[in-house]
């Protein structure tokens, strides 16, 4: 007897939430709270067993989830680099209050960095995880991808 394959898949609503292995949890929440404004769930936090929290929750009003930051130093070592979120601004100058705000709190980011369509910034977490912005306004092809660029190599 075969499998009817189904022509769509049924309804998500939307994302809940984002799990990131970090190798602290206050400097991340440090740093997710001052870049992208998220604010910690205390009451969801997650606990052991003798009450030691291995994991911050926080809310993310600008993408409408939750942020975990999950306390897996061996994870997130292996997550250095890795490019594991894009989020997409309106355009350029969206991009350049970015780069001021990035700036201001001296978080490493790579300035705007020109892709095959479009900019896009990419952002270090404290464990060397990327984070890209990407502009939905896009350019045109006077405008080289710049491909050898060290943030973009992953």
């Amino acid at each position: 007897m075969g499998h009817a394959v189904e022509k769509e898949a049924p309804a998500i609503e939307g994302l809940r939430t984002i799990k990131f292995a970090v190798s602290d949890c206050d400097a991340s929440l440090a740093f997710y709270q001052a870049v992208f404004g998220v604010e910690r769930l205390p009451a969801i936090d997650h606990r052991d067993a003798t009450g030691a929290i291995y994991a911050y929750v926080c809310r993310w009003s600008a993408i409408g989830a939750l942020l975990d930051l999950r306390l897996l130093p061996g994870h997130a070592a292996a997550a250095r680099k890795m490019d594991t979120l894009s989020l997409s601004v309106a355009d350029h100058a969206s991009l350049e209050s970015w780069v001021a705000h990035l700036d201001r709190l001296r978080a490493p980011h790579s300035g705007i960095v020109p892709t095959g369509l479009s900019w896009c910034i990419v952002i270090e977490d404290p464990d060397g995880r990327y984070i890209k912005l990407f502009a939905r306004q896009g350019h045109g092809p006077e405008i080289a991808a710049d491909k050898d660029n060290i943030w973009m190599q992953n």
